[in-house]
């Protein structure tokens, strides 16, 4: 689905992402864990066509996408939740939704999707004519996700779903991430939440200063102590 190779990037003239090498395979949740400031949220923009990679591949189902604008990425099936949402306050729930479906045609199908993610999260259904402004922190996490899953993605990138959100609403945006990836759509999550990324991820990626420290199958993470000091201490936060 998505093989990244030896990428390095930044901005201006300071690097930082040297040589990260991650692999999303078909129909996976994998998690990108590590610090503030790791490089976490540059290796989604990157992916996702928002910063321009300076070397490396980013290979999506075959193809070369690095240098490929955004918003071809997002018709190809690769849809990114930035960690601050980017959503449009002065507009309503149902207005960012329907932006989300910019790339799409097909009115039914679009209707279709629109059901989905009504169902998905109930709380957008009844909040459709609200103003977005007015959501809490977590209602408008919600709505990101719902507005990325109108554009059809077949790739899902994750920044920080649990940032500012009261616990039980993490837990109800993980189940549904859950769901999405029953659904078939590859998700890569990134988490300072170790422990439910690790909830819902099968393998697991740990970035230090811009570099890839540890990779593993998710049970491997858990048993290794320099994951538990680090970052499942405390409850996981």
């Amino acid at each position: 689905m998505l093989e990244i190779s030896n990428l390095n990037a930044g901005y201006g003239t300071v690097q930082v992402l040297n040589d990260v090498s991650i692999k999303v395979p078909d129909r996976s949740v994998v998690t990108l864990l590590g610090a503030n400031g790791a490089g976490k949220s540059t290796t989604l923009n990157t992916i996702a066509g928002l910063i321009k990679a300076w070397s490396g591949t980013i290979a999506y189902r075959g193809d070369e996408c690095a240098g490929v604008p955004a918003h071809s990425l997002v018709r190809r099936g690769v849809a990114l939740v930035a960690e601050q949402r980017e959503l449009f306050l002065n507009m309503s729930v149902m207005e960012n939704l329907m932006l989300g479906a910019f790339t799409r045609d097909d009115k039914a199908e679009i209707r279709e999707s629109l059901e989905q993610v009504f169902e998905m999260f109930p709380r957008l259904a009844e909040r459709r004519s609200q103003n977005t402004r007015t959501l809490s922190g977590g209602e408008q996490q919600m709505l990101a996700i719902g507005r990325a899953l109108m554009s059809r993605p077949s790739l899902l990138l994750l920044d920080e779903p649990s940032l500012g959100i009261a616990p039980i609403l993490v837990q109800e945006i993980f189940a549904q991430v859950r769901k999405i990836n029953e659904r078939g759509v590859a998700v890569l999550v990134v988490e300072q939440n170790a422990a439910i990324a690790m909830d819902v991820a099968s393998y697991g990626y740990v970035m230090e200063n811009g570099r890839i420290s540890i990779e593993g199958p998710i049970e491997t993470l858990r048993a290794d102590p320099r994951i538990q000091e680090a970052y499942l201490g405390d409850g996981g936060h």
